[in-house]
């Protein structure tokens, strides 16, 4: 490399990522700096699609990389520590460490990025940040003053207390790391969010992390390419040109790109041919489809369609499925996925014995009223609030897709008489009223014309010997196993399991 090729070489701006639990005030935190608000725009209060954001400092930027903090978006967290030079870890002062915090340390480490310790809300009264400090003292953060070399401040998002002390930490840091950036190269970075636009097509956002990206510029990300049509920063305002650190928002690939994928953009065909030439792309589509989700080894697949507003939704939402899926006796059969909302050619190929489509935060167009309606075995979740999707799923699982084996009634008898009445183990009399009892026989507790229990019996009685059964109008004796308590007057269905 020529010495005139290294003068080109200028400091660039450190591209910071905010980590840590959810509601620790990360959000706040970026909207105090930002002067802008977000916090109210987003689904639940909570952050969940991740963002970037550019402020000023004494005349020098700092990029910040908004993640989110429920748990779902570990992907996402992750993503955003590899694509970022530094890190904040967000602890709050009045709660202390949380899974999440933990969460955030792994990742940071895995990332082998320096970070800052922000200690937030200490403007509230049950704030205690000095037992905070000992607790991740004891968990292996060593911080500045205590016995380490981790950085902290003090901050409050309410009172702006710290917050130019982070500012001044964070710039102070990037220029020992010695960022550097090239503004005379084409742009390179990272593919930081992509989704579908529908009134303006495959929308990115990217971080640019050197060279300078320009309107018209041709660009490619994995193994989709484009050229860059509009080009926008942050804050939605249009741009002829912009360079490293910038996050910016481009219309113009001709797909969807992954997100995390490195981009790259070239004047003319001939600089992106020698990119190509280049660059290692990867095969296939930008969603994984027809695999399975959660335990492979489960008794029963559910067919499932996801549609997303986001690739960033979609990997939370499949993580969050992933999960469920391996804690149930069910997994999950992908048919397909996709960004955007359900349309008519999404349902076509729905399993056509039963399936379950998700959209989160998408809609359904309105061609597809008549195919729901004509399709009683697809069941369609749509949410705004990825921790929501939890419990629906977990509900239709059960109620449409599990086969519960049936049950025939063999028998009723009415209580007339309790011996011990207690939970668990009871001795009770009674009469046949319909069918037979046999030994070892399951029966509903019933109450009021209402089942409030299941139970067992575990030994049957007829003029004080033990008998195997017992026919209808015939009195008897009987040890149930029952989790409710007995009374006189209740009557125990009986039943056998069929299939």
């Amino acid at each position: 490399m020529s010495e005139k090729k290294k003068n080109n070489f200028l400091p660039r701006p450190p591209i910071v990522v905010v980590l840590g639990h959810v509601d620790h005030g990360k959000t706040t935190l970026l909207d105090y700096i930002r002067k802008t608000k977000i916090a109210e725009k987003e689904s639940g209060g909570i952050t969940q699609s991740i963002g970037a954001y550019e402020a000023e400092v004494n005349n020098k930027k700092i990029t910040f990389i908004d993640t989110p903090g429920h748990e779902a978006f570990t992907s996402l967290r992750s993503r955003g520590a590899k694509t970022a030079d530094l890190a904040i870890l967000v602890v709050a002062a009045d709660e202390g460490i949380k899974p999440q915090t933990l969460e955030s340390l792994q990742i940071i480490s895995e990332a082998q990025v320096p970070y800052i310790v922000a200690l937030t809300k200490i403007d509230k009264p049950e704030a205690n940040p000095e037992k905070v400090k000992r607790e991740l003292v004891a968990k292996g953060i060593y911080l500045e003053k205590w016995g380490g070399d981790i950085p902290w401040v003090e901050v409050s998002s309410k009172t702006g207390q710290g917050i130019d002390e982070l500012l001044e930490m964070i710039i102070l840091m990037g220029e020992m790391i010695g960022l550097k950036g090239d503004k005379n190269l084409p742009a390179s970075g990272f593919v930081l969010e992509s989704y579908l636009d529908s009134k303006r097509g495959p929308t990115a956002v990217l971080i640019i992390t050197n060279g300078t990206l320009r309107q018209k510029d041709l660009i490619m990300a994995g193994n989709v390419y484009g050229k860059v049509k509009i080009l926008e920063n942050f804050l939605g305002q249009s741009l002829k040109e912009a360079t490293f650190s910038s996050p910016v928002r481009i219309i113009g690939f001709e797909d969807i790109p992954e997100v995390g994928s490195e981009f790259f953009a070239a004047k003319n065909q001939e600089e992106l041919e020698q990119i190509k030439m280049l660059v290692k792309t990867e095969k296939g589509k930008n969603i994984s489809t027809l695999k399975i989700i959660g335990d492979p080894n489960s008794q029963i697949q559910i067919p499932l369609i996801i549609k997303a507003d986001s690739q960033g939704s979609y990997e939370a939402l499949e993580f969050l499925i992933d999960k469920l899926g391996k804690n149930q006796q069910w997994c999950f059969n992908l048919i397909y996925s996709g960004i955007g909302d359900i349309t008519e050619g999404d349902l076509k190929i729905a399993n056509p014995l039963g399936t379950l489509v998700i959209g989160f935060r998408v809609k359904k167009r309105p061609e597809t009223i008549t195919l729901i309606k004509n399709n009683p075995s697809l069941v369609i979740i749509e949410e705004d609030i990825v921790y929501n999707i939890e419990q629906k799923i977990k509900e239709i699982a059960e109620k449409k897709f599990i086969e519960k084996p049936k049950e025939q009634i063999i028998g009723q008898l009415e209580v007339l008489s309790v011996f011990n009445p207690s939970k668990g183990y009871q001795i009770i009399g009674g009469k046949v009223l319909e069918g037979e009892i046999l030994l070892k026989s399951r029966f509903h507790l019933i109450r009021n014309e209402e089942i409030i229990g299941e139970g067992k019996v575990v030994n049957l009685q007829q003029n004080k010997m033990d008998a195997r059964t017992v026919k209808v109008n015939q009195e008897c004796g009987l040890m149930v196993e029952c989790s409710k308590e007995i009374k006189v007057g209740d009557k125990l269905e009986f039943f056998q399991k069929i299939s």
